[in-house]
């Protein structure tokens, strides 16, 4: 059996073909434990075919994937177990009221009797549902009902979410209560795959991105990591206008264009490698007047790369 204990997420060769379609490519990919990843792509990228994959809905066409070091063909009701799965769409029995509900799954996942309630009572609070606790679902907004949701799917306490577009429905308000909760969740030690097209607010809580273009991982990594590893600077001179060409032959130097008054380029090796450039044409006699990192966001990231395989 496949154990990696060190990953709460590992498929190896993942594939998942619908009959012409190929909508996950021979995938490799490691979750961190402890982690929040932001899983982002494309309408039809394969996202997710991925997430379903992952929490045991789908069979691959081929390839493998392990939760928390149990494969999911050999052990899949400990692999489930270690999870819980918000999809994009799901149902609600609207005639139950949210603790009807969420008592109904704490039985399906024989959570101890003595508990369930407390159990219950906590989870609410912590999506901002305890004034509803009582009433019945059917009466909630849009917005609630997606918290019940996510109620739902933190219920056992499992140690990896794969949540698909979990801010749908929600005000700018419950977004940022959203936020926290997953950054709490995260804190106590479980770990979050989380799908959405709004990439600004993966940004303010996530820790990692995964890229997926065409059924494909073409980016996976910390977002931390990657000012470290490369930098986008702004470069302005006196007198202006700068000129790209400025940049030409510098080891390193790539995607340089000119931006209003501002030449913007990546630097390969991060803040010493943007340092030494900027010694370079200090010493070179250039009139530098402004020289700064661009803050790269994970929407810059993305559309850099999906750009680059059109």
């Amino acid at each position: 059996m496949l154990r990696r204990m060190s990953a709460a997420i590992a498929t190896r060769g993942l594939r998942r073909e619908f009959a012409e379609t190929v909508a996950v490519r021979d995938l490799d990919l490691e979750i961190e434990k402890g982690s929040i990843t932001a899983l982002v792509g494309p309408n039809g990228a394969g996202k997710t075919t991925l997430l379903r994959l992952i929490s045991g809905l789908l069979e691959p066409t081929s390839g493998s994937v392990a939760v928390e070091g149990f494969e999911m063909e050999k052990a899949p009701r400990e692999a489930r177990a270690r999870l819980g799965f918000l999809p994009d769409h799901f149902g609600i029995y609207e005639d139950l009221t949210p603790r009807q509900f969420l008592r109904y799954f704490a039985r399906a996942y024989r959570w101890p009797r003595l508990s369930v309630e407390s159990r219950i009572v906590e989870v609410l609070e912590d999506v901002g549902l305890s004034e509803k606790i009582d009433e019945p679902a059917e009466g909630l907004s849009r917005g609630m009902k997606q918290r019940l949701g996510l109620a739902r799917t933190i219920l056992h306490e499992p140690p990896l979410l794969l949540l698909d577009e979990p801010a749908s429905g929600l005000d700018p308000g419950s977004r940022q209560d959203l936020q926290n909760l997953l950054r709490r969740y995260a804190a106590r030690g479980g770990t979050i795959l989380v799908s959405s097209h709004i990439l600004a607010e993966l940004e303010e809580y996530c820790t990692h991105v995964a890229i997926l273009d065409r059924g494909r991982l073409v980016h996976h990594g910390s977002i931390a990591a990657a000012a470290t590893q490369r930098r986008r600077m702004s470069l302005r001179v006196h007198p202006g206008p700068v000129d790209a060409k400025l940049l030409e032959g510098r080891a390193g130097v790539s995607r340089a264009a000119v931006r209003g008054d501002a030449l913007e380029f990546e630097v390969d090796g991060g803040d010493e490698a943007a340092a030494a450039l900027l010694r370079a044409l200090v010493a070179a006699g250039v009139p530098v007047v402004s020289y700064a990192a661009i803050d790269e966001k994970i929407q810059d990231r993305y559309l850099a790369l999906v750009r680059s395989r059109d």
